[in-house]
C-alpha cells in the first residue's frame, strides 16, 4: 500500500512538471503579435539566471498585481565564461516557478553579439528540455547586432538566426519563437529586407519579430517602423525598453535612480496591439515611482490577467483613439465631451450613474447636453463638486502654453483645478458667474508642460457650471524678445563662450571672463511654446545636443542651425532674474561642470537640481565700453567731441547723475535715474546695500566705501575686480555691511564707479 502510494505521488509531480497552468500564446487575429491564451497582451519585466539568480515566489506573487502576466528571463550569456546549460538549475526553476503562478515566460540569451557556436549549444541543449511547457516562448538572442535593420548585411549573423530556428523547430515545433531582436527598430525598410533575408524556412504564424525600443529618432522612428512591418503582414513583440524621466538624465543600470517604464512607448504598443516586456526587473516593477504610477498618469490602462490594477481598457475618445497631440505650432482644442474611455472610475468620475442630457455619449454617466455657445456641438453640464474628467495628451513641444477653458454659470462664480500626470497646473481656479448656463465666457491660465504623453484631468471644486471645451496654445512670445545677449553663469558672473572661438562643427562651449568677443554673444530667437534657438552671433551655429542624446554630461556643442528639439531650449525663471537653459529634447539643464568657477570649465547638461551653476543670467547685448556707449548714446559727432556733453563726468540731462553712472547703471542718456540709483537700508543693528550690476561692462570697476565722517572714504568694503560677488537679485548686487551700528552710531557708504 505505501509503495503505491509512492509511485502514485511521482506520477503527479511529473504530470504537474510537464503540463502548464496557461495554453501556448497564439498570434492574434489582427496579425500583429503574440497573446496569451485568453486573448491579452503578453506584458511582463525581467530577470537574470546569468548568475544563478531565482525570483522568489512572492515577487513573482507581486507583479501579479501590476498588471503583468510575463517574465522575461536573460538565462546565460557567452561572455560569462561558463558553457552552454550551465545554468540549467536555476532555469528549470524558473520555468517551474512561473508555470506555477500562471505566468508565461519568454527565455532568451543574454548579452549580445554574434556567437554562432555558444547560439548553437544554448537551443541544442534547452530547445528540447521545454518543448512541452506551454507557457515557455523562445526568444533566439537578444540583440545580436547593435543599431537598426538592415541586419542582412552579416551572412554570419543571419545564419545563426535561422540555423537556430532550425534547431528550435526540430526539438520544440509548437513552441514560439522571437527572431531578430533589434536594439534599435527605426528603419521599416530594412527590417522588412531582413525578414525577405530570412526566407521562407519562418513560420509567421508561431514566429515574430523581436525588438527593443532604443535609438535617437525616439518614439516616432520606432513607431513608424513598426507600423511598416505590421502593415506587411509580420507579427512583432517589444522584448526590452526603459526611460528615465524627461529632465532627469541617464543613470548606471544598477543605481537607485535609474529605469523607468518608458509609457511614450508603452502607448503606441498598447494602441497598435503589440505585446512589451519592460527592462525593468521584477523588484522594479513594484516600485510605484517607477511604474505604476508612471503608466497611471500617463492615461494607459488595460484589463490585467490578475488583480484589479489597471482597472481596465482606456483610451482617447475621438481624434482617431491617439492621445490630442500639444505642439508649439497648432492650438489644441479638446471638446469637452471627449473625455477618455474605459468608464466611472478611469476616465471620469461622476456623482450619477446616467448622462443626465442623454446627448453624444448616451451611455456613460457623464452629463452632456447640446450647447448654445457659438459653433455648437456639446458641453458638459450638472457638474459637481468631486467630479472629474481625463483627457489623454501627448505633449509633443515642452514649454509654455496658455490654458483657455470655456465655461458658463448662473452662479456668482465658480471653481475647478486642472493637473496634468498627477501635477497641479492651476491651483483652486476660481471664476466670476456669466450669467447663464449658455452665458459663455473663456478664461485662461499660463501654464508650462514637460513633455510625453499625459493624462490631463480637470477636477469640479464648486457646483454648477458648464464646460464646453479646453484648449492649449502654445505662448506665441517668449519670456525675452528675440535678439542678441550675453548669458553669464549665475554662480560666477564668467561668460558663455565658445572654445578659443572656434568655427568648427562640434565645437565645445565653456564659461569665461567676458572680453566682448562675438564668441560670448549669442543670438535668441523664439520658437513657440518659450523654447528658443541659441544661435552665436560669431558663427550662426547654434548651442546643440550631440546627436539628440538624452544622456547627462558633456554632449553641448556648436552646429548648424536646424531648428530641432535638440537645438531648441526652453528659458524658464528661477526668480532672481536668472533663467535655467533646458533642452526641449530631454529637459536637462545646462550647467558649469562640477560648479567649477574657473576659466574654461566646460558647460554641459545634467539634471536641474537647483544650483547656482545652473542658472544663468540673459543680458541684452549693449555696449561693453564706455566708450562704445558714447558712440550709441551720441549720434552726432559734434556731441561726441564736446566733453561738457559726452565727458565721462557731464550730466547733460541736467538730472544730476554723470554719463559715466548712467553706462554703469545700465541706464540711456535721458532715462529716469531714481529707480536704477544705489539703495541703503538698515536692518537690525547694520545696514545693507544694493546697486545695479552689469558683468558684461568689462572697462569699470565698482567699489563699495564705508566712512564714519564723510571725509575719509579709505575702507573698502567691496571691489568687483578681486573680490568675490555675492549673486546677483534681479540685476541687483545685495550685500550686508558687517559692522555693528550700536557700537558705530556714523556710517555711510557710497558706490564709486572708475574707468579702467
Amino acid at each position: 500500500m505505501i509503495a503505491r502510494l509512492l509511485v502514485l505521488a511521482a506520477s503527479v509531480l511529473l504530470a504537474s512538471h510537464a503540463e502548464a497552468a496557461r495554453g501556448r500564446p497564439y498570434i492574434n487575429a489582427a496579425g500583429t503579435t503574440f497573446v496569451a491564451d485568453n486573448g491579452n497582451l503578453l506584458r511582463g519585466a525581467i530577470i537574470s539566471t546569468e548568475t544563478g539568480a531565482v525570483p522568489s515566489t512572492a515577487d513573482l506573487q507581486a507583479i501579479k498585481t501590476r498588471g503583468l502576466n510575463t517574465v522575461h528571463c536573460y538565462a546565460e550569456r557567452s561572455d560569462y565564461g561558463y558553457s552552454a546549460g550551465a545554468r540549467v538549475a536555476a532555469l528549470d526553476t524558473v520555468v517551474q516557478r512561473t508555470r506555477d503562478n500562471d505566468l508565461y515566460l519568454v527565455i532568451t540569451i543574454g548579452g549580445g553579439g554574434v556567437n554562432a557556436s555558444f547560439v548553437a549549444a544554448f537551443w541544442d541543449f534547452y530547445a528540447g528540455r521545454y518543448a512541452n511547457e506551454t507557457h515557455v516562448l523562445y526568444e533566439i538572442q537578444n540583440e545580436p547586432a547593435a543599431g537598426n535593420p538592415p541586419y542582412s548585411g552579416s551572412a554570419a549573423l543571419m545564419q545563426m538566426q535561422l540555423s537556430a530556428y532550425a534547431t528550435i523547430r526540430a526539438k520544440a515545433p509548437a513552441t514560439p519563437v522571437l527572431l531578430m531582436s533589434y536594439s534599435s527598430f527605426q528603419n521599416g525598410a530594412g527590417a522588412l529586407q531582413d525578414i525577405a533575408a530570412l526566407g521562407s524556412a519562418i513560420d509567421w504564424t508561431n514566429a515574430a519579430v523581436a525588438f527593443h525600443s532604443y535609438g535617437e529618432n525616439g518614439r516616432a522612428g520606432t513607431r513608424a517602423c513598426l507600423e511598416a512591418v505590421l502593415n506587411a503582414g509580420y507579427p512583432c513583440f517589444q522584448t526590452e525598453f526603459y526611460r528615465w524621466p524627461w529632465g532627469t538624465g541617464d543613470f548606471g543600470l544598477a543605481t537607485a535612480a535609474s529605469l523607468h517604464e518608458d509609457v511614450d512607448q508603452m502607448g503606441d504598443l498598447e494602441r497598435l496591439g503589440v505585446s512589451w516586456l519592460s527592462f525593468l526587473t521584477i523588484r522594479r516593477v513594484t516600485d510605484d515611482t517607477r511604474f505604476k504610477n508612471r503608466i497611471t498618469r500617463a492615461g494607459i490602462g488595460w484589463t490585467p490577467d490578475f488583480g484589479n490594477w489597471p482597472a481596465g481598457p482606456r483610451g482617447t475618445y475621438g481624434n482617431n483613439g491617439e492621445p490630442w497631440p500639444v505642439t508649439r505650432s497648432a492650438v489644441t482644442r479638446i471638446q469637452a465631451e471627449n473625455f477618455d474611455t474605459g468608464g466611472e472610475g478611469v476616465g471620469y468620475h461622476d456623482n450619477t450613474p446616467l448622462n443626465s442630457g442623454g446627448a453624444y455619449r448616451p451611455s456613460e454617466g457623464v452629463d452632456i447636453q447640446t450647447t448654445g455657445d457659438s459653433g455648437g456641438g456639446h458641453n458638459l453640464g450638472w457638474m459637481v463638486a468631486g467630479e472629474w474628467l481625463e483627457y489623454t495628451v501627448f505633449v509633443t513641444d515642452p514649454g509654455r502654453y496658455s490654458l483657455k477653458l470655456r465655461v458658463a454659470t448662473p452662479n456668482a462664480t465658480g471653481a475647478l483645478r486642472v493637473s496634468l500626470a498627477g501635477a497641479d497646473l492651476t491651483g483652486d481656479w476660481s471664476f466670476p458667474g456669466t450669467g447663464g448656463y449658455q452665458s459663455w465666457t473663456t478664461i485662461s491660465k499660463t501654464v508650462d508642460l514637460p513633455l510625453g504623453r499625459q493624462a490631463l484631468r480637470l477636477q469640479v471644486l464648486v457646483s454648477d457650471f458648464n464646460l464646453n471645451w479646453i484648449e492649449l496654445a502654445p505662448a506665441t512670445a517668449g519670456v525675452v524678445p528675440d535678439g542678441t545677449y550675453q548669458i553669464f553663469n549665475y554662480n560666477t558672473l564668467k561668460a558663455a563662450d565658445v572654445v578659443n572661438a572656434s568655427t568648427a562643427n562640434g565645437a565645445k562651449l565653456q564659461q569665461w571672463a567676458y572680453g566682448a568677443g562675438a564668441n560670448q554673444k549669442w543670438v535668441l530667437a523664439h520658437q513657440g511654446a518659450n523654447q528658443y534657438t541659441i544661435r552665436s552671433a560669431h558663427t550662426g551655429k547654434a548651442v546643440d545636443v550631440a546627436s539628440g542624446t538624452l544622456l547627462s554630461g558633456d554632449n553641448i556643442g556648436m552646429w548648424p542651425s536646424k531648428t530641432t528639439p535638440a537645438q531648441r531650449w526652453l528659458l524658464s525663471p528661477t526668480g532672481s532674474g536668472a533663467y535655467k537653459l533646458i533642452a526641449a529634447n530631454n529637459g536637462l539643464a545646462l550647467e558649469i561642470a562640477d560648479a567649477a568657477t574657473v576659466n574654461g570649465a566646460r558647460i554641459e547638461q545634467r539634471e536641474y537640481k537647483g544650483g547656482a551653476h545652473q542658472q544663468w543670467l540673459v543680458v541684452p547685448d549693449h555696449p561693453a565700453t564706455y566708450a562704445a556707449w558714447v558712440t550709441q548714446q551720441f549720434p552726432s559727432s559734434a556731441e561726441r567731441d564736446d566733453p561738457a556733453v559726452a565727458g565721462a563726468h557731464a550730466d547733460p540731462s541736467g538730472q544730476g547723475v554723470s554719463n559715466l553712472l548712467r553706462y554703469a547703471l545700465g541706464l540711456g542718456r535721458h532715462d529716469p535715474p531714481a529707480l536704477a540709483l544705489p539703495v541703503l537700508t538698515r536692518g537690525t543693528g547694520t545696514l545693507g546695500f544694493r546697486f545695479p550690476f552689469d558683468p558684461g561692462l568689462t572697462d569699470l570697476t565698482y567699489r563699495v566705501e564705508a566712512s564714519t565722517d564723510l571725509e575719509d572714504w579709505s575702507e573698502t568694503l567691496l571691489d568687483s575686480r578681486t573680490d568675490q560677488l555675492p549673486p546677483l537679485v534681479d540685476g541687483w548686487l545685495e550685500f550686508n555691511d558687517s559692522a555693528d551700528l550700536s557700537t558705530t552710531p556714523r556710517r555711510f557708504l557710497r558706490l564709486r564707479i572708475s574707468q579702467e
